[in-house]
């Protein structure tokens, strides 16, 4: 059921290219934070980038694993010697 959930809410954050967002929002509130020389803002919006690379890692590894060709061994050795 968790399981589920989280599929469910992983698939809606594609759709909605979250992780794109997540990225820029970090990337944006970075900025800010160094004209303005606050740390909290910059230790603050490392988070949402830090998610976001995540999500675009998961993806990735997902697309990977998609496009594994599994070996057929046995047609890579050659067949055996009969014995008499």
């Amino acid at each position: 059921m968790i399981k589920d959930k989280i599929i469910e809410y992983y698939k809606l954050l594609k759709v909605k290219k979250i992780d794109t967002l997540l990225i820029q929002i970090g990337i944006l509130g970075i900025i800010i934070g160094s004209f303005f020389d606050v740390l909290i803002i910059n230790q603050i919006f490392v988070w949402p980038i830090l998610f976001g690379v995540c999500i675009k890692l998961y993806d990735f590894t997902e697309k990977i694993e998609r496009n594994i060709v599994p070996y057929d061994f046995n047609k890579l050795l050659p067949p055996p010697k009969k014995n008499k």
